[in-house]
């Protein structure tokens, strides 16, 4: 059986790695119609249990909303196909971030 790791066989540059259980926040950085930038940021719980193994990272993330409502706000609020994530709660240090920037942060959760 041959290994597949974000869709390609063989080795190289992998992807993946395993956020720790615990606080998470979300960060996105998108821009607006008008082509200015812009924060989307959530914050969450990453759980214990099985994660996909395919190359790319992932985690089992709990919202203080259901699943469902998390994912038509995270993409109601325009962001694009990669975001960060860290370990911790960080929305008040990137909502400070945001102000000296002079950008504005589409909160999805907390």
């Amino acid at each position: 059986m041959i290994a597949v790791f974000h869709g390609k066989t063989g080795s190289g540059y992998l992807t993946q790695f395993y956020p720790p259980v615990g606080p998470v926040t979300y960060l996105g950085i998108t821009q607006d119609r008008d082509g200015h930038f812009k924060f989307v940021v959530a914050e969450g719980e990453n759980q214990e249990g099985l994660i996909f193994t395919f190359g790319d990272t992932n985690m089992r993330t709990k919202f203080s909303i259901s699943a469902r409502e998390f994912v038509n706000r995270w993409s109601g609020a325009g962001p694009r196909h990669h975001m960060a994530a860290a370990a911790g709660r960080h929305i008040d240090t990137i909502l400070k971030v945001a102000k000296i920037f002079n950008v504005p942060v589409d909160i999805v959760t907390r």
